[in-house]
């Protein structure tokens, strides 16, 4: 009789090679780029077989990608970004100021996470025409979630007089870029916090009257 206990334990199993395959495929990626990484490489860093990276998780470009996404939400949970604790916080917030600052410290968080793979991500964006139509499609989703957020504000409060939701949108999404993150943090050497108070800042002054 087959224990009940068997496919619950192959499924830990599972996710413990995975998680180990994503981990090697960051580090490799953001230590040596996207093109320099093989499939090889990743399976000797995870202590895997090579076919075990592409049946674990996929090919190197699918790899960049979950790399990315799990960077995105700190975990390899099938929980998107928007339905997440520090979001939903956002838009339960009761006024547009309390908001802006909650959304500033999410996306430092994220940032702080991503700015590594994300930078790997772009570079590898402009030589690949695979990777270049997965890029598209996260900053098209990041565009969505940022005007997104600049229609939470409206409905809490009023926007500055005059201001474009739609340009909104756009300078959201700018300023929630992990790019500028990684220039500020990364190469300039803010701390995380002086980002995150800066950001909020500048949201403010833009957004609100």
């Amino acid at each position: 009789m087959t224990s009940p206990v068997k496919f619950p334990l192959r499924t830990e199993k599972a996710a413990g090679t995975r998680a180990a395959v994503l981990a090697a495929a960051h580090r490799l990626f953001i230590e040596q780029g996207y093109a320099a990484t093989t499939a090889g490489q990743i399976a000797e860093a995870a202590g895997v077989s090579r076919a075990t990276v592409f049946n674990s998780v996929g090919g190197k470009a699918v790899l960049l990608r979950a790399c990315y996404d799990v960077a995105t939400v700190g975990d390899d949970e099938p929980l998107p970004l928007p339905q997440r604790p520090g979001l939903l916080a956002v838009r339960a917030a009761e006024d547009t100021s309390t908001a802006i600052a909650l959304y500033a410290k999410v996306a430092t968080e994220v940032s702080g996470r991503l700015s590594g793979i994300y930078e790997v991500f772009r570079a590898a964006a402009t030589n690949d025409g695979e990777i270049r139509g997965s890029w598209e499609q996260v900053q098209a989703e990041r565009l969505g979630g940022c005007h997104g957020f600049v229609r939470i504000l409206a409905e809490k409060g009023t926007l500055r007089r005059g201001l474009d939701r739609k340009e909104a949108g756009d300078v959201v999404w700018t300023y929630a870029d992990a790019s500028l993150y990684h220039r500020l943090v990364v190469e300039r050497g803010w701390s995380p916090r002086r980002f995150e108070r800066w950001l909020s800042r500048q949201l403010v002054l833009y957004l609100l009257d």
